[in-house]
């Protein structure tokens, strides 16, 4: 049996050591697809990016949150949540509301979070109303100022384009 190897080898040896060669290949890639997986069962979803949370406690600022939309005259839902290092605020708001008064609700909103606190938490904006399109808005960590979409409708304006 050695021997019609040894003849084997001797008469494909270039095919031979390229069977070794991907033969390796395949087992490199087969621990490399292990490991990773592996390695994200043990990891946190987030990454380092919660690192430090807890020097900054929100405290009561959800609740304080959720009260200060309660008592805007115009909305009728509010929903405040924290997921991670970001706090989703979804509003259900009267349809006559304009975008400009949910961006000035929503920016004043923000005294109710600390200064600190901004400065670590990304803050997601949805607002709805009813037969529109949701207006967005988002505060990265790093900005002071909050970013709206601009592909929903005012109420003017879908109103009077649907007369004409």
């Amino acid at each position: 049996m050695f021997k019609k190897l040894r003849k084997f080898y001797k008469n494909n040896r270039i095919y031979c050591i390229l069977m070794i060669i991907s033969i390796l290949c395949i087992l490199v890639m087969g621990v490399s697809v292990v490991v990773y997986f592996f390695n994200q069962m043990f990891t946190d979803s987030y990454g380092s990016r919660l690192e430090n949370i807890e020097k900054y406690d929100l405290g009561n600022s959800l609740t304080d949150l959720e009260n200060f939309y309660k008592s805007q005259e115009g909305v009728m839902e509010v929903s405040v949540r924290l997921q991670g290092k970001i706090i989703y605020l979804d509003v259900k708001v009267a349809e006559t509301m304009k975008n400009e008064q949910i961006q000035t609700i929503a920016t004043t909103s923000l005294d109710n979070i600390s200064e600190a606190n901004r400065g670590f938490y990304d803050i997601q904006f949805m607002f709805t109303r009813e037969g529109l399109n949701p207006y967005l808005g988002a505060k990265n960590s790093g900005n002071t100022v909050i970013v709206w979409t601009n592909y929903t409708y005012d109420i003017e304006t879908t109103t009077e384009q649907t007369k004409k």
